[in-house]
C-alpha cells in the first residue's frame, strides 16, 4: 500500500473535475467510478471518520480520514455519498454530492 501525503490548503477546491472525468471516461463510465468509491466507504470505511477519493487522472479509489480535510481553516460538513475528486499534477480537488 503507498501512502502519501496531502496538505490540503496548498489544494485549490474547483468545480471542473466532475465534467473532466466524465470527458475522459464517458458519462456511464464516470457514474461507475463514483458508485464504485461509495460501495468502497460503505464497505471498508467509518461513517463521519472516512471519506472516498478517486484519482482523476487514473479512476482509482481509496479512502482517506475526514480528519485530513479539517485542517488549515478547511473543513466539510460530511454527508453520505459525498465523494472528493482529486487531482495530484493541479493541484485541486473537488467534493462531489452524489444523489441516490
Amino acid at each position: 500500500m503507498k501512502t502519501i501525503q496531502i496538505e490540503f490548503s496548498k489544494y485549490e477546491s474547483v468545480n471542473f473535475l466532475w465534467p473532466e472525468l466524465i470527458e475522459d471516461y464517458g458519462f456511464d463510465k464516470a457514474k461507475k467510478i463514483v458508485a464504485q468509491a461509495i460501495d468502497l466507504q460503505k464497505m471498508n470505511g467509518t461513517k463521519n471518520s472516512t471519506i472516498p477519493i478517486i484519482f482523476s487522472g487514473t479512476g482509482g479509489l481509496a479512502l482517506i480520514p475526514t480528519q485530513m480535510l479539517e485542517k488549515d481553516d478547511f473543513k466539510i460538513n460530511y454527508k453520505d455519498n459525498q465523494v472528493l475528486i482529486f487531482n495530484l499534477k493541479r493541484k485541486s480537488f473537488q467534493i462531489l454530492n452524489e444523489a441516490n
